[in-house]
C-alpha cells in the first residue's frame, strides 16, 4: 500500500464513519467502483470500528428506537424517572423528580457501559465541563453518578448526570417562530446566547456543536445552551481534547460546522469555530432558513458547500434587513478563521452597536448610512434642528439690546415657540405613523397583533418615547401606550422636574389615556392636583389647562350632569377657537364632544351643526381610517335622525366595515356602528337576513358589553321590533 492509497483510505473512512451504518457500504462502493482493495480496506476499518464501539448495536438511522430492549428505569440514583425527553445514539434524556429539594430535573444517561472507554471518557468530560460553567444562559448541572439499567437480558452500570429542567422548552429557532418575535427581539435573545458562549470561552471551553437544537428556550423566555459532549478544553499552550476525539474525527453538525472542523489541519479549531456556528445560527434567525442546506445533499457535497460555497447575504432573502446585519453575519461566517470576529464578545458588541443605531465594525457605512443612523438615534433633534437654530439666533439678537426683565420675557416666549414647534413636528410624525399602520391593516398587509408588536420602543430619549406612546394611544393599544408614557415621564422628570411644561403635558396625556381606557374615578382624583401644578406654569402651560378643562367636561358627562357639561364645553370651545384655531385637533375634539352632549339630550338637529364640521375636520387632520374619525362618523350618522336616511346608512356601514378590520369584530366601536346601522335599515323596512344579523350582533354585545349596557339594550329592542314584523 503506497502513501496515496493510505490517504485515500483514511479520507473515505473518516467520511463514512459519520453517516448512518446502513448507508456506509453504499457510500464506500460509490467512491470505489474500480478499487476493490481500497473498498475492502475501508469496509474492514468500518467493521472494526463498529465492533470496538458497542453503541452501534443500539443505532438505527442515527438514533435509539425505544423498544422492549431499553425501558424507562424506575430510579436513576436518588431520582425518579418520569418520561423520555430526548434520545440519540449515545444516550437518553429523561424528565425526573428529585424528592429533596422537591423539583423537576433533566437526567442525561449514557447507553453504553463502562467497557467503552472512549465514550465513557467523553461523557465524563462533558460533566467536568458543565461543572465549571455557572451562567444564566447555560444549563446548570446538579449532580452525577451511576445506576443499574437492564438492556436486553443484561444489567449494566451506566453513568448519568442531572441538570436543570426547562418548562415547555423548545429550540431557539422554533421559539422565535412560534412567538413571532421581531428582528430586534431576536437579536436581543441571540445576544444572551452569545454571553453564555463567551463565558464558556473565558473558562477555557469551546462548545464545537452549537446549533439551534442545542439552545433551548423555556417558558421564561431565557435561552439555555446544552450538550457539551463534543466540547474542547483550551490549555495554556494550545487545546487539549476534552471529548476524547480520534485524530481527524469530525464531530458536530454539518450545517453549523466551520471549515476548519471539516478539514482538520495542524492548527486545531479554536474559539472562532463557535463564532462561525453562531453566525450560522444568526443567519437562520434572520431569514428562517439555514445558510447551508443539508437536505438532498451527500456528505461530500455538504463538505464542499461549507468549505467553498459563497453564502447569499441575509438581505437577499429579506430585503427589509439592514445592510449592517449582512456585514455582521457574513463576517462571523467567513470561511477563513482569521477574517472572522476574534471572539464572541467582539461579535456580540457589533450586534449591540446595531441595536443602538451605531456603526458596526464589520463594514464601513456610506455617508448616507451614517446620516440615517444619526437620524434614527435622534429623530426629534433632527426634525427640530432648524427651529432650534432660528429660535436661538432670534433670542441672541433680542437679548443683546434689552434689559434683564425683557430678556427673561423673550426667553420664555422663545421657549414657548420652540416647544410649540416641537409639538407640531411630533404631531405630524404621529399622524404619519398612525396613517401608515392603519393603511397596512386595511390593505391586509398586517394584522392588529403585528402592528402592536411593531410598536416596540426603540427610542433613546423622552421625545421618541412620547411619540411612540401617542401612536399606541391613537391606535388604542392602551397597555402598550401606558408603558411608553411611563418611560417618557421618567426621562422628562430627570431633565426638567415635575413642574416643567413637558412633564405637565405628559401627566395630562396619561390621564387622558386612563380615561379613554375606562378609569374615570382615578382620573378625577388626580386632575385637581394637575391643575394646581399647571397654574404655576402660566402662559407656557396654557394648552395643558385647556386639556384639563376638556377632561372635566367629560367627567361631568359621565356623571350625567349634561347641562353643566354643555356649559363647560361651550366655554372651552370658544377659548380653543381663539387660541388654537378652529382646525386644531384639540378644537375638533371639543366640537365633537359638544355634538355628543346634544345627542344625549335628544337635540339631534342642534348636534348636527357641531358633528358635521367635527367629522369633516377629523377627515382632513387624521384621515378617514383613524379610529377617532370613524367614531365621529358614527355620531354624525346618528345625528342625522331616526327617519330613513340613505346617507346615514352608508356612513354607518362604512364605519362598521373599517372598524371591524382595524379594531376587530367585538370592539365596542364596531358594535356601536353595527347596532345603529341595523336601526337605520330597520327604519327603512325589514331586509332579508336582517333578523339573523341583529341576533348575532346582540350575542356579541351581551358577551362584550354586558346585559345592562345601553348598546345591548338598544339591540335587544331592535330584535323585539323585528319579531313583531309580520
Amino acid at each position: 500500500m503506497n502513501t496515496e492509497e493510505f490517504r485515500r483510505i483514511r479520507r473515505l473512512f473518516e467520511a463514512a464513519v459519520n453517516i448512518p451504518v446502513p448507508k456506509q457500504r453504499a457510500f464506500v462502493e460509490r467512491f470505489c467502483v474500480e478499487e476493490d482493495g481500497v473498498r475492502d480496506e475501508v469496509l474492514g476499518l468500518l467493521e472494526a470500528d463498529r465492533t470496538m464501539d458497542t453503541t452501534s448495536r443500539l443505532l438505527d438511522e442515527g438514533g435509539v428506537r425505544r423498544t422492549s430492549v431499553i425501558e424507562i428505569p424506575e430510579k436513576i440514583g436518588p431520582y425518579r424517572a418520569v418520561r423520555v425527553i430526548a434520545q440519540g445514539g449515545m444516550g437518553m434524556v429523561y424528565e425526573g423528580i428529585q424528592e429533596s429539594p422537591k423539583r423537576r430535573v433533566a437526567i442525561k444517561t449514557l447507553l453504553i457501559g463502562v467497557g467503552d472507554e472512549r465514550a465513557l471518557a467523553r461523557f465524563e468530560a462533558e460533566i467536568d465541563v458543565l461543572a465549571r460553567l455557572e451562567h444564566p444562559s447555560i444549563a446548570r448541572i446538579y449532580s452525577a453518578g451511576t445506576f443499574t439499567q437492564r438492556i436486553g437480558n443484561e444489567e449494566q452500570e451506566l453513568p448519568y448526570y442531572v441538570m436543570e429542567y426547562l418548562e415547555d422548552a423548545s429550540s431557539l429557532t422554533a421559539f422565535v417562530q412560534r412567538e413571532r418575535l421581531s428582528i430586534r427581539k431576536r437579536l436581543q435573545l441571540f445576544r444572551e446566547v452569545c454571553e453564555g458562549v463567551e463565558f464558556a470561552h473565558e473558562q477555557g471551553v469551546i462548545h464545537r456543536d452549537l446549533k439551534p437544537d442545542n439552545i433551548l428556550v423555556g417558558r421564561d423566555g431565557r435561552p439555555k445552551i446544552i450538550d457539551f459532549g463534543t466540547a474542547r478544553l483550551m490549555g495554556g499552550d494550545g487545546c487539549s481534547t476534552a471529548g476524547m476525539t480520534r485524530t481527524g474525527e469530525i464531530l458536530g453538525t454539518l450545517t453549523y460546522m466551520s471549515p476548519e472542523q471539516l478539514s482538520p489541519s495542524d492548527e486545531p479549531p479554536d474559539a472562532r469555530c463557535d463564532v462561525y456556528a453562531l453566525g450560522c445560527i444568526l443567519y437562520e434567525l434572520l431569514v428562517e432558513r439555514p445558510a447551508h442546506q443539508a437536505k438532498g445533499h451527500t456528505f461530500q457535497e455538504m463538505m464542499a458547500s461549507v468549505v467553498t460555497k459563497r453564502v447569499r447575504v441575509p438581505s437577499h432573502w429579506d430585503p427589509s434587513l439592514s445592510r449592517a446585519l449582512d456585514w455582521v453575519c457574513m463576517k462571523a461566517m467567513s470561511p477563513k478563521r482569521e477574517d472572522r470576529y476574534s471572539s464572541v464578545a467582539e461579535f456580540s458588541l457589533d450586534l449591540s452597536r446595531f441595536l443602538e443605531a451605531r456603526e458596526v465594525r464589520a463594514g464601513v457605512p456610506s455617508l448616507s448610512q451614517k446620516t440615517a443612523l444619526f437620524m434614527r438615534r435622534q429623530p426629534a433633534l433632527t426634525a427640530a434642528l432648524i427651529a432650534f437654530s432660528l429660535a436661538a439666533a432670534m433670542g441672541f439678537y433680542i437679548m443683546r439690546g434689552v434689559e434683564s426683565r425683557e430678556s427673561e420675557l423673550t426667553l420664555r416666549a422663545e421657549h414657548a415657540w420652540v416647544a410649540a414647534r416641537e409639538q407640531d413636528l411630533r404631531n405630524q410624525t404621529v399622524r404619519m405613523e398612525v396613517t401608515s399602520f392603519l393603511s397596512d391593516l386595511v390593505d391586509g398587509t398586517s394584522q392588529r397583533r403585528e402592528v402592536e408588536e411593531a410598536l416596540d420602543n426603540e427610542g433613546v430619549d423622552a421625545n421618541q418615547h412620547e411619540t411612540a406612546a401617542r401612536v399606541a394611544r391613537e391606535l388604542r393599544f392602551w397597555s402598550r401606550s401606558r408603558e411608553l408614557y411611563d418611560d417618557a415621564q421618567e426621562s422628562r422628570l430627570a431633565l426638567g422636574g415635575e413642574l416643567d411644561e413637558s412633564s405637565l403635558r405628559l401627566r395630562l396625556a396619561v390621564l387622558e389615556l386612563e380615561y379613554a381606557a375606562g378609569a374615570p374615578v382615578e382620573v378625577a382624583e388626580r386632575l385637581a392636583e394637575l391643575r394646581g401644578d399647571a397654574k404655576e406654569g402660566g402662559e407656557e402651560s396654557r394648552q395643558v389647562m385647556l386639556g384639563i378643562d376638556y377632561l372635566e367636561a367629560c367627567l361631568a358627562v359621565d356623571a350625567r350632569q349634561l347641562q353643566k357639561a354643555e356649559a363647560q364645553t361651550c366655554l372651552l370651545l370658544r377659548r380653543q377657537s381663539e387660541l388654537l384655531g378652529a382646525c386644531h385637533a384639540d378644537t375638533l375634539k371639543t366640537t365633537w364632544l359638544l355634538g355628543r352632549i346634544l345627542i344625549w339630550q335628544g337635540r339631534k338637529v342642534a348636534a348636527l351643526q357641531y358633528l358635521e364640521p367635527a367629522y369633516e375636520g377629523y377627515q382632513r387632520v387624521f384621515g378617514g381610517l383613524h379610529p377617532d374619525t370613524l367614531d365621529c362618523q358614527i355620531d354624525f350618522a346618528v345625528s342625522l335622525g331616526s327617519t330613513p336616511c340613505p346617507h346615514a346608512r352608508e356612513l354607518l356601514a362604512s364605519a362598521a366595515e373599517k372598524l371591524s378590520i382595524i379594531m376587530g369584530e367585538v370592539h365596542p366601536s364596531t358594535l356601536h356602528a353595527r347596532v345603529h346601522h341595523e336601526r337605520v335599515v330597520l327604519a327603512e323596512g325589514l331586509e332579508r337576513g336582517q333578523m339573523e344579523r341583529i341576533a348575532s350582533t346582540l350575542v356579541l354585545c351581551r358577551a362584550t358589553l354586558g346585559e345592562e349596557h345601553p348598546l345591548t339594550l338598544l339591540c335587544a329592542d331592535l330584535q323585539s321590533q323585528v319579531a313583531e314584523v309580520p
